[in-house]
């Protein structure tokens, strides 16, 4: 276990425990969360050291690198998916300042949105570490998917992170590549959970958006001003998806309970629509897509 000194977002150095959270996908081990004292940012703290952090997604029940669906949950996944594909292009349309050309889906999974993309003859690029996610990828796409950043050499009219920047280790730096990798009037898109969210905080230590210990930051709207910020990125839009209340409710019901069951789903949906309902007035959906440029 590796344990961070400092906060990438303000770089102080002074943490308080938050909140322990168990992985209830692979490990069942329980890990630490910790709130920077100084501007709130939340993180995993300890956790794997890098070259074992694989080892935590090593679960076909990981359906982001499996595409397999043996369960209920993922069945829900895949077929909100269909629908999500489409949104998220029509997202991207409507966001970029020219008709975008080119794209970068930065983990870009089993290439699912790269396939969308092409069919509206985007010129299509994608980078994904997992050699299972990214065989996968390459075969559907029918593009060859690089493994790390270092093996691009052009720039992207627009640069997706689809719940993606959440388990980045070397969040700065990552950020930094990509930006030096946007055209002039490019625009990216960084969707990740929001702890501030009604589900969150509803559901508290079984909240399915923690996913210790495989996401290494939790982000606020507030946190993710500032990191955007220090990267002289600007804040356009932020956008709401508001499906993810629905699954990760569903998901946050099977850990705190232990099962799928009918029960369970009606709950989910319940607390689904509410949490929706909720932030219709807060602005604090469970996940938000921030969309900045330089």
């Amino acid at each position: 276990m590796q344990s961070l000194s400092e906060c990438p977002v303000c770089r102080e150095t002074h943490f308080a425990d938050y909140l322990s959270c168990k992985d209830y996908t692979v490990s069942h081990e329980t890990f630490t969360l910790q709130k920077c004292k100084a501007c709130g940012f939340v993180i995993t703290n300890p956790r794997p050291e890098e070259n074992k952090l694989p080892d935590y997604y090593q679960s076909e029940a990981y359906i982001s690198h499996s595409n397999k669906s043996p369960s209920l949950v993922d069945k829900v996944y895949k077929v909100s998916r269909t629908f999500t594909l489409k949104w998220k292009y029509n997202l991207i349309r409507k966001h970029s300042l020219n008709k975008p050309v080119s794209i970068l889906d930065y983990g870009c999974g089993t290439g699912a949105f790269l396939e969308e993309c092409k069919k509206h003859k985007m010129i299509i690029s994608g980078v994904e570490p997992s050699t299972t996610a990214r065989t996968q990828a390459k075969e559907i796409t029918e593009t060859e998917i690089a493994s790390h950043i270092n093996e691009l050499n052009t720039d992207f009219d627009v640069i997706t992170l689809w719940h993606v920047l959440e388990h980045i280790s070397d969040l700065n730096e990552t950020i930094s590549r990509l930006k030096s990798h946007m055209n002039k009037n490019g625009t990216m898109f960084i969707a990740v959970p929001n702890l501030q969210s009604l589900d969150a905080n509803r559901y508290g230590e079984y909240w399915a958006g923690y996913d210790v210990p495989r996401h290494l930051w939790h982000f606020s709207r507030a946190t993710m001003r500032m990191l955007l910020s220090h990267h002289n990125l600007k804040l356009i839009n932020v956008v709401p998806m508001r499906l993810d209340s629905y699954y990760v409710s569903l998901l946050s019901e099977k850990y705190k309970n232990g099962t799928n069951g009918v029960t369970n789903m009606a709950n989910a949906i319940i607390q689904g629509w509410r949490s929706n309902r909720e932030a219709n007035a807060t602005h604090e959906f469970s996940s938000l897509i921030y969309i900045a440029r330089k």
